[in-house]
């Protein structure tokens, strides 16, 4: 009796495991559906759907409401993966991206590098069609893609899951051959007198091939870059027109800054 209770148990909650998983099918096609409208698609009780909704709701699949449910939309893989990074100086990032936007104008062919800074730069472009943007960052990508007047070129080459970016000889060699009025550049670090750097090889070498095919070289970077530590370089200081950075540097870094041929824009 005992075997055959174990079964009988295990065989229930296949039953109900697979009920589940087309209950969420269910609201797949049919977005917010109510209660009444999932008995019938599952021929089971009111009493039953209650129950599974209640289990998913516990495992944040489904939202409730008075009539029904609604599964709870799961994070872009680039929200997920820059859930982190675009918190820190979240507001110095918004502002910098409101002022580099301001130098877009219709018609201009743009590259954007891989940084939480130019992607939300890249929030700030869909009005400002038509463009063209030249871009390796797939969450440029997902911003952009689906924006009517905007035309996207996207380098391809080895993807690095951990930054969403593709990087490598073809990569680089695609910028290359490409021409940009304006890149936009969110570095790891501006050297003041120096020039700028990257953390690694990889993102110096893609950063600089996008430099190198563009009238203008414009770095977005917030003040905690300014003179940060950096083992790549990727812009040489000579290279660099114009900076866009925020208040709150050391006024020994400021005057510094102040001394520097390029454009200074600080929010």
């Amino acid at each position: 009796m005992l075997i055959s209770f174990g079964t009988g148990v295990r065989f229930m909650s296949r039953v109900s495991t697979a009920r589940r998983q087309r209950l969420v099918q269910l609201l797949q096609t049919g977005g917010e559906m109510s209660v009444s409208v999932l008995c019938k698609g599952l021929d089971v009780s009111e009493a039953t759907v209650r129950r599974d909704l209640a289990t998913l709701e516990a495992v944040r699949k489904v939202t409730r409401s008075l009539s029904g449910a609604r599964l709870v939309e799961e994070a872009s893989l680039v929200n997920r993966t820059f859930a982190e990074k675009r918190e820190l100086m979240r507001a110095e990032k918004e502002r910098i991206a409101e002022a580099a936007a301001d130098m877009v104008r219709p018609g201009m062919v743009i590259a954007l590098d891989s940084g939480t800074t130019t992607w939300r730069l890249a929030t700030r472009l869909k009005d400002k069609g038509p463009l063209t943007v030249l871009t390796a960052a797939i969450s440029v990508v997902e911003e952009l893609a689906p924006v009517a007047g905007i035309q996207l070129f996207v380098t391809g080459g080895q993807l690095r899951p951990t930054e969403l970016d593709f990087v490598g000889p073809h990569a680089a060699e695609a910028f290359i051959k490409l021409h940009a009025d304006i890149a936009f550049l969110s570095v790891d670090s501006l050297i003041v007198g120096k020039g700028c750097f990257a953390s690694d090889h990889e993102s110096a070498t893609i950063v600089a091939a996008m430099a190198a095919c563009a009238e203008q070289r414009v770095i977005v970077a917030d003040h905690t870059k300014l003179n940060a530590k950096g083992s790549y370089l990727s812009v040489y200081n000579h290279l660099i027109d114009c900076v866009i950075t925020t208040t709150g540097m050391p006024d020994t870094v400021r005057d510094a800054l102040e001394l520097e041929r390029y454009q200074k824009i600080i929010v």
